[in-house]
């Protein structure tokens, strides 16, 4: 057993809570109260220091891009329709050690295909330590990932195949969701078709599809393409033009994971909305922050970087600490296990000498996963 005491307890779901303690048990958080004794436990004293639900990275391609160009497992480039692949035979748990993401207080990731196809795979939940994919397998088969933006066209326009345009990307996408509606794997004379099999999840509402996107246009074009099939349940990724008067995303329809918006390589970061943001969020809305656009190859520290952002830009920081922990993880489908700081979850936290989203002098004394400290655990050495 392991006993938190006195720390500024942040729950995730922006709740800020003084002086309270937390009972851990078998790798769970047992009991959050105040003036909590356990003679059996560990104590640990977390008097003037804060205590956070680990974040959350909703998309990524962690653990499955190495840290050189050619360790490539997430982009198949071989057709822009693959919405069978499943990105946990690409998840390296060494990758994920490379990478270190717990050192900035990241305890689980979703780990998408590249957003190169026009149908990419379905991407998965993972926490960012273990010895094994399938014991850091949180959830598989989260989502379904797709991607409207210029990603698709140049990668296969280069190659002078389809999709080279955004008129031969929408099509594609189109024509798999016509295709997938009609299939029938019940018929007697049906012949098995693996791409439209994979998106009837899709299409029941059982599994979300998450469309890479940057522009209103291009949202524009998603609702359209989508309007046939009214169980979709749509989440745009990227999404860097959203703004107040997304009406799908008002209604609560349609939930978002923002882009990476410390992102250098496109200018598409600097077009986001704030304000636009934050009036959808105090609607609502599900918005997410995370490292995700047409390039997912971003550091450990990223993610912390955009929620300081979202902060800067006048979004109160347990607004922004729910939007990298609760928000990602109900997007994801995870909600039950992680994300905040409550009875019977996992004990997945971090302990900071002050709140990072607010300040930058803040240091990370402690990162846990099921109720393990990271930064005490001796680690084996990753293959790279």
């Amino acid at each position: 057993m392991l006993l938190i005491k006195n720390g500024t307890l942040h729950d995730g779901k922006r709740g800020v809570h003084p002086q309270t303690d937390i009972l851990i048990k078998d790798g769970l958080i047992n009991t959050i109260d105040s003036s909590l004794e356990a003679p059996d436990a560990r104590v640990i004293d977390a008097g003037g220091k804060h205590v956070f639900p680990g974040f959350i990275n909703a998309i990524s391609t962690w653990g499955a891009y190495g840290p050189a160009w050619d360790d490539n497992d997430v982009k198949e480039a071989t057709d822009p329709v693959m919405p069978e692949l499943n990105v946990v035979f690409a998840f390296d748990h060494d990758s994920m050690v490379f990478q270190e993401a717990f050192k900035y207080g990241v305890t689980a990731a979703g780990v998408a295909p590249d957003p190169s196809a026009v149908l990419g795979g379905q991407a998965a939940v993972f926490k960012t330590y273990g010895r094994s994919p399938y014991k850091m397998l949180v959830r598989e088969k989260a989502a379904q990932v797709a991607s409207v933006t210029v990603a698709p066209k140049e990668h296969y326009g280069k190659k002078q195949l389809m999709p080279m345009t955004k008129m031969g990307t929408f099509s594609l996408l189109s024509q798999a969701l016509r295709k997938a509606s009609i299939y029938d794997p019940g018929k007697e004379d049906a012949s098995y078709d693996s791409k439209s099999d994979a998106l009837l999840p899709v299409l029941s509402g059982d599994t979300p599809l998450f469309v890479n996107c940057s522009t209103k246009a291009e949202m524009d074009g998603i609702e359209r393409v989508l309007s046939p099939y009214p169980e979709i349940r749509l989440v745009y990724t990227g999404a860097y033009m959203i703004d107040a008067d997304r009406e799908n995303v008002k209604s609560k329809k349609c939930q978002v994971i923002l882009g990476d918006m410390t992102e250098a390589i496109k200018d598409d970061s600097s077009r986001v909305d704030y304000a636009g943001v934050k009036a959808l969020i105090d609607g609502g809305a599900d918005i997410a922050a995370s490292c995700c656009g047409d390039y997912l190859a971003g550091g450990k520290e990223n993610l912390l970087w955009n929620a300081m952002l979202l902060y800067k830009h006048g979004i109160d920081s347990e607004t922004v600490l729910s939007m990298i922990t609760s928000t990602p993880a109900k997007i994801l489908g995870v909600e039950e296990l992680i994300g905040s700081l409550e009875t019977g979850k996992h004990a997945d936290f971090s302990i900071w000498t002050d709140n990072p989203i607010e300040r930058f002098t803040a240091r990370l004394e402690s990162v846990y996963i099921r109720g393990e400290n990271l930064l005490e655990k001796e680690r084996y050495v990753s293959c790279w």
